[in-house]
């Protein structure tokens, strides 16, 4: 009966256990992501953090755009800040280029007129970028061509001869001419058929870039060549900086910025421009494979960028350029970024725009402003690079500041299509991967077999598709597994929290309760001597006769104790070895202890 009881017991806890269980888990805890946006949503209150900057207003309005409350407020902030047309960095900060671009970015999300910010802008262009320019002329055999009425002769050698017009010189040892005149047209007109280049050149330079654009024409026939390159600034030097904002925010409003293009690669590898990531506006702006290489190569083994010492703005960076592919690295700086917030959701001061870099909001409709999503109309919203300017509609909204409605759905090419191969999981890319309709893999290179054990592995880690509740990511090393696998490792059991010790001292009691069953018998002994005082005596002589006043006890006569009742075999069962034992202690306790 005894027995049926503990059972009965045992099983009662382990069903409170599991209900315990269930409750310190049944509550799934707020997503990273909404608990940023509540941390945001915190951090704004109702004058849109109270903010002096404008870099800080326009981000914190394209992330909070999703709500109409924050949006007007956010909004308000932006255009207090205005002057003649124009931001500063500061509501008290003289106007620059990248102010006015970002705020004018942000007011055109919520579909406010940008027109006369947009003339500022283009009003700050000038066309001193410091690059020197060519025109090349070329033809299969030796040809007269007329420049702006002056013959020349382009040889057999391609080498050129005759006198060039005013505004260029011959160059490069006489097989280009280089432009000096940036604002004169050239009309080009040869007797045979013919095609023509512009290239250009920064200063100190060995290397040439070819313009975007070779033209070709018949014989007779006429092309007109003229150099149309521009940089921004608020002055006479180009502003490195501002012209990548500007060229960003341009082509969201739907303006051609092919001519701002030339400056920006150009003067890309300049030490003291790389701390803005060019690769990652050069890359919106065209989509280019080699942009693409160069943006995810500057990723950190921890998987966040940081050229400009501040990783959280560079990444978000990063992912804006990122977000219209499928990029592994994308995602693993997401999987970084949701692993290290603060505890209140945000990351420092760069919360709005990682959230509208890594996950946009649509906006919603104000007052009087109607949104018209892009997909809804059966369009198709993707990176600025990917949609013809001709095919690019203005009116319509998309989410992402590094994309357009685009009238065409854009087709990416197979990677076979780019002379790409897609390795296999046992190979590894010698060369560079980039992302294909078919695959975010596409090895442009060689496919070798992949023989050493992950770095993830060798530390003694696991590689997995994800990590348990009961692992955490080392992201040092999650590049060594294979794509789409992280690096996992047991977690230190130190860090459990309140419900894991209640539950672990539960499953203690279980066990002390299941040890009290099974050793019933030998735990009533125990009892038995705490409560009589019983203590074992060393053997030696036979105890003294008893002092005077004590009657003998007659011999013969066995000592019964009143409060035990004699012993009497069971009549349905053969006693256990285990219950004659314990019956044989007793008799021996109640002997001694007379």
């Amino acid at each position: 009966m005894k027995a049926k009881k503990g059972v009965l017991l045992f099983l009662t806890l382990i069903v409170l256990t599991i209900m315990l269980a269930s409750l310190a888990i049944a509550q799934e805890p707020e997503t990273e992501i909404d608990k940023a946006y509540s941390c945001l949503e915190e951090n704004l209150a109702d004058n849109c953090g109270n903010t002096r900057s404008t870099k800080q207003a326009a981000f914190n309005l394209l992330a909070s755009s999703y709500s109409s409350s924050l949006q007007s407020d956010c909004k308000d902030s932006l255009i207090d800040k205005i002057k003649d047309d124009c931001w500063g960095e500061t509501d008290t900060g003289s106007c620059n280029i990248k102010s006015t671009a970002l705020a004018t970015l942000a007011l055109e999300n919520v579909q406010t007129s940008v027109d006369d910010y947009t003339d500022y802008l283009l009003s700050k262009r000038i066309k001193n970028t410091g690059l020197t320019w060519y025109l090349q002329i070329d033809s299969n055999n030796k040809t007269t061509c007329d420049i702006n009425g002056k013959e020349i002769i382009l040889e057999d050698n391609k080498k050129i001869s005759g006198s060039p017009p005013p505004g260029l010189i011959k160059s490069y040892d006489n097989y280009w001419f280089e432009v000096k005149d940036l604002e004169k047209n050239y009309t080009i007109s040869c007797n045979n058929d013919f095609i023509t280049a512009l290239l250009y050149q920064k200063p100190n330079s060995n290397t040439f870039h070819v313009s975007s654009n070779t033209n070709s024409a018949s014989e007779f026939d006429e092309i007109v060549e003229k150099v149309d390159s521009y940089c921004f600034s608020t002055s006479n030097k180009c502003d490195y900086e501002g012209s990548l904002w500007a060229s960003l925010t341009l082509a969201k409003l739907g303006e051609d910025t092919s001519q701002y293009l030339p400056y920006i690669i150009s003067m890309s590898q300049e030490t003291e421009n790389k701390q803005f990531l060019p690769s990652a506006f050069l890359y919106i702006l065209t989509s280019s494979d080699d942009y693409y290489n160069e943006l995810v190569s500057l990723q950190k083994s921890n998987n966040y960028w940081d050229e400009s010492r501040n990783k959280f703005y560079d990444t978000a960076l990063a992912l804006l350029a990122l977000s219209d592919v499928s990029s592994d690295e994308a995602e693993r700086a997401k999987r970084y970024l949701l692993s290290n917030q603060r505890s209140d959701g945000c990351w420092q001061s760069d919360t709005s725009f990682l959230l509208h870099a890594g996950w946009p909001k649509n906006t919603a409709s104000s007052p009087g402003v109607s949104i018209s999503n892009c997909e809804d109309f059966g369009h198709y919203c993707v990176s600025i690079g990917n949609c013809d300017l001709e095919e690019s509609l203005d009116n319509f909204y998309c989410p992402s500041s590094s994309e357009v409605c685009c009238e065409v759905e854009n087709i990416a090419p197979t990677c076979s299509e780019k002379s790409g191969i897609i390795c296999s999981l046992d190979q590894f890319c010698n060369g560079d991967e980039v992302p294909s309709s078919d695959s975010s893999s596409c090895c442009i290179g060689d496919c070798l077999d992949l023989d050493v054990e992950p770095e993830c592995e060798q530390e003694g880690y696991i590689c997995k598709s994800s990590c348990t509740d009961n692992e955490e990511e080392k992201t040092t090393y999650s590049n060594s597994c294979e794509f789409g696998d992280v690096c996992c490792a047991k977690l230190p059991q130190t860090s459990g929290g309140f419900n894991i010790w209640l539950i672990i001292l539960l499953i203690i009691l279980i066990i002390l309760i299941i040890l009290a069953i099974v050793f019933r018998n030998q735990l009533k002994v125990w009892y038995f001597k705490r409560k009589s005082g019983y203590k074992s005596k060393k053997t030696g002589k036979p105890p003294t006769n008893p002092s005077q006043g004590l009657m003998p006890m007659p011999i013969g006569r066995p000592f019964l104790q009143p409060s035990i009742s004699p012993n009497r075999k069971p009549t349905r069962r053969r006693p256990s070895s285990i219950d004659k034992e314990f019956d044989d202690t007793m008799k021996k306790l109640r002997d001694m202890s007379k």
